[in-house]
């Protein structure tokens, strides 16, 4: 009892530090709002009218979450003194500010369930799969902590898009799983098909995870259906028993097969109407999302990604960053003994939390883009692999109480590490571009004639601020086009008094890949060298925690959108006089 009153403490505890982790500086990047996928879905919000205008007119993401914004804004607006005496339109209209401050509560929310969620289901599997120590909460704790501190969680809750969604409802989909595998109640199917039905609502390529509750029915019928007469010796009328209990078995999975899908269907259809009834404009917005994914369509913000290797990519350049990088090292020999477990003991819900990670993890890898959001659904089975393992007596029997506890140690100051260190990097401190504006309009005259690049939301504060502000089209610089050419660079250069990088992305792209950006990289390394009659007055300063998080190197090593986003470099240079 006192056990259980102690973990429920911590829990509890665990659960405030996160709500404040995810709920801090919701607000950051105001009034430019420096996410250009937030922005999109904000604008999706702003422009629905109940009941007259309900199309979002945008199919990257399903509209359940788009409807839930925009109907929490106008119960906001109902509710809120200010908004008593206005008119009905005005009640049902949602600002663009106000769906992105209500998007990132969402996924604030989201995150913070997270914590008891995960508790919750590393205590079921340790109690219902496992026969030793079954009052221990070492793996529920050890969960709930990770979500706690973790720099994935953390950085998503405070993004207006829908990552925490999916990471909820898939983690929610997987408990529901291990539940009815074990108790297949018609309760728990039913959530079954409506918790599906979100996340195919939320993001349609959440049908991915299909096979997994269409194999649990299967496995449950057939277990059901055939267990008796499998043991029996064989005779003719044994034949006939099996094939009879065959028939039932499949008979009862397409019961099952239908609940889950009616539901499923229902649910998405209810939230998602316009797919329906405006095809067009879905299955054109669907075509032009998997050609980007797979890298057919060629666009000019997934130059970064030509010549990485699946898996090892995301373990170098992605993972380090979401989960630090002792977890990332400890998961790698954690999951191999963890499929050693799960192929030597057959364990049911070890098969399940196998197959969910790697087909949530291997369906991302292998696309040609491999962004960091798209790997956020896999944090919550790394996270449970990693606890199961480091809980596991065979892992550390040989260590002695010392060792256990520096170990124990290590990982916890290392957690929480990182996790305050990209805090304090990306919403405590000043946002970098609003830095770099302050010192520009400090130093610089405002006639300056500055130019920059385009295509990048980190330009807006510099726009406002400078009346003679023009951008070069660095992206187009090596496709050959006839307006964008060298010649033409050289032009703007010598009008230009400052050069602005407002961050790393055409930059990182172009030092990297000199064979396919020959121009482009030939221009960044003579402005880096100042051969280019530039020199540097500011770069974005990097402090220890700064450091930390991106393991001293935020310009060049991370995949782009682990910071370029809410924390980029920003590089400010002067003409040679």
């Amino acid at each position: 009892m006192l056990k259980r009153k102690r973990s429920l403490l911590l829990l509890i505890l665990l659960t405030a530090i996160g709500a404040y982790l995810h709920f801090f500086n919701l607000n950051w990047g105001s009034p430019f709002f420096f996410n250009p996928d937030e922005r999109n879905i904000a604008s999706a919000v702003a422009q629905l009218q109940f009941p007259y205008q309900m199309n979002p007119h945008f199919f990257a993401y399903g509209s359940l979450p788009i409807y839930t914004i925009y109907f929490a804004g106008v119960l906001l607006n109902y509710m809120t003194p200010f908004f008593s005496s206005s008119s009905q339109s005005q009640i049902l209209n949602v600002s663009f500010s106000q769906a992105i401050i209500i998007s990132r509560f969402f996924s604030a929310l989201f995150a913070t369930l997270l914590i008891p969620l995960l508790y919750i289901i590393a205590k079921n599997l340790k109690q219902k799969y496992s026969h030793k120590n079954k009052d221990s909460n070492t793996e529920s704790l050890l969960t709930a902590f990770f979500a706690t501190a973790s720099t994935g969680f953390i950085q998503f809750s405070h993004f207006g898009t829908f990552e925490m969604w999916l990471t909820f409802f898939g983690t929610l989909l997987f408990w529901l799983c291990l539940y009815y595998s074990n108790k297949p109640k018609s309760s728990i199917l039913i959530l079954l098909g409506v918790v599906f039905g979100i996340l195919v609502s939320v993001k349609v390529s959440s049908l991915i995870l299909l096979p997994i509750p269409l194999g649990i029915f299967g496995v449950l019928s057939l277990k059901k259906k055939w267990k008796k007469h499998l043991s029996e010796k064989f005779r003719l009328t044994n034949f006939l028993n099996i094939g009879h209990a065959g028939l039932l078995s499949l008979l009862s999975f397409l019961r099952k097969t239908f609940v889950f899908a009616v539901l499923a269907i229902l649910v998405y259809l209810l939230t998602n109407p316009y797919v329906i009834l405006d095809q067009k404009d879905f299955i054109s917005s669907m075509n032009y999302e998997s050609s980007v994914a797979l890298g057919t369509e060629p666009v000019f913000y997934t130059g970064n990604f030509y010549n990485t290797t699946p898996v090892i990519y995301q373990f170098l350049h992605v993972y380090p960053f979401l989960i630090n990088p002792l977890l990332t090292l400890i998961f790698i020999p954690a999951f191999i003994f963890f499929l050693y477990q799960t192929i030597k003991t057959k364990n049911p819900a070890y098969i399940i939390l196998t197959i969910f990670f790697l087909i949530l993890s291997l369906s991302q890898a292998y696309l040609f883009v491999k962004w960091t959001r798209y790997m956020m659904p896999t944090l919550p089975f790394i996270y449970l692999i990693i606890a199961v393992v480091l809980a596991n007596n065979e892992v550390t029997k040989q260590w002695n109480i010392r060792i256990k506890k520096l170990f124990s140690v290590i990982i916890i100051v290392t957690c929480l590490l990182f996790a305050f260190s990209y805090l304090k990097t990306a919403f405590i401190n000043s946002d970098t571009r609003i830095q770099a504006l302050l010192f520009a309009t400090k130093k610089l005259p405002t006639n300056a004639s500055v130019l920059s690049e385009p295509a990048d939301l980190g330009v807006l504060p510099f726009q406002d601020a400078f009346p003679h502000f023009d951008t070069f089209n660095f992206y187009d610089l090596d496709n050959h086009s006839p307006d964008i050419t060298e010649m033409t660079l050289q032009q703007k250069l010598s009008t230009a008094q400052y050069f602005f990088i407002p961050s790393q992305r055409i930059l990182q792209t172009r030092m990297q890949n000199p064979k396919r950006y020959p121009k482009g990289h030939r221009f960044y390394a003579a402005l880096l060298s100042s051969r280019l009659n530039f020199h540097m007055i500011y770069e974005t300063p990097c402090d220890i925690f700064c450091r930390i998080t991106y393991l001293g190197d935020p310009v060049y090593w991370w995949e782009q959108t682990v910071s370029v986003f809410d924390r980029p470099t920003v590089f400010i240079f002067e003409k040679n006089e």
